[in-house]
């Protein structure tokens, strides 16, 4: 099973953060063709997910006009495109609009592929204090896994790991912002189910595989984030294939990286096993 996942394209204005040029912005429209590009000759994925914030949140005109105009370049894609929320395409877009934009009925729900079941999660930011799945979308999550006798794979924007955010240049000492604050009680729901096989999140603009309860949690880098500091964006992109227990994730673009994860073998660049039981 092959599918690629998008984070974080961010089209609008470019972005500075503590007086340096963070995200990479004004290259994002070229850098979605590319990737469709190579999704529709080499890559051939079964489907794309985006992990959200498809826009900058300048302003609600110009994000309405540039999430329409993300979605509409992404189109081009030969696959089927699945669409998660991100707090930016939120800031000056209603639910109900980036709903509708992406062609969804709801901001979470799932699908089959093949021999999985998948998941869209919608982690809701509140005002920059805390990032919550609400009540309603735990009973839906606990209900969609009874229901599937399907190994499952979930994504989502904003973090469910306990990751330890040293060197981050978002998001040092700012877990509130980044973190969903009831990520242990999803995880658990995750746990007791038996089959959920791995979780993909974007927003932190890095990537990282941690492992909780022996489910691999990955994030995934931002398209246009200028990774070293040498003002280039990092074209980053992701290639999964998983194949029975085993997920293989490859990181494309400027900074290429390899995670390979199951129950009895982990590789990666900086592995975290957080409350792992081997």
């Amino acid at each position: 099973m092959k599918f690629a996942i998008l984070a974080d394209i961010h089209l609008g204005d470019e972005e500075y953060y503590k007086g340096i040029l963070r995200k990479v912005n004004q290259e994002a429209e070229n850098l979605v063709l590319d990737f469709v590009q190579k999704m529709n000759t080499y890559t051939k994925p079964e489907f794309v997910v985006i992990l959200g914030d498809l826009v900058a949140d300048s302003n609600k005109l110009d994000d309405q006009k540039n999430a329409a105009h993300a979605i509409k370049l992404l189109a081009r894609l030969k696959c089927p495109i699945h669409y998660v929320a991100g707090n930016c395409d939120l800031k000056n877009i209603t639910e109900d609009k980036l709903a509708k934009l992406f062609n969804q009925d709801n901001l979470y729900y799932s699908f089959d592929s093949n021999d999985f079941h998948f998941i869209i999660l919608f982690s809701k930011a509140i005002k920059k204090k805390l990032v919550l799945i609400d009540e309603e979308q735990k009973t839906w999550l606990q209900d969609d896994l009874a229901k599937t006798d399907k190994k499952s794979i979930v994504f989502v924007h904003h973090g469910l790991a306990d990751q330890n955010l040293k060197g981050n240049p978002w998001f040092e000492g700012r877990p509130e912002i980044c973190l969903i604050a009831n990520r242990e009680e999803i995880r658990n729901i995750f746990h007791r189910s038996g089959k959920v096989a791995a979780v993909f999140n974007g927003h932190l603009h890095w990537d990282k595989l941690d492992v909780h309860d022996q489910i691999p949690y990955f994030t995934i880098q931002s398209l246009v984030e200028n990774e070293d500091d040498q003002g280039i964006a990092s074209k980053a992109y992701a290639v999964i294939n998983i194949c029975e227990d085993k997920v293989d994730v490859e990181i494309k673009g400027n900074y290429p990286k390899k995670f390979s994860y199951s129950k009895h073998v982990q590789t990666a660049p900086g592995l975290s096993l957080l409350n792992s039981k081997f």
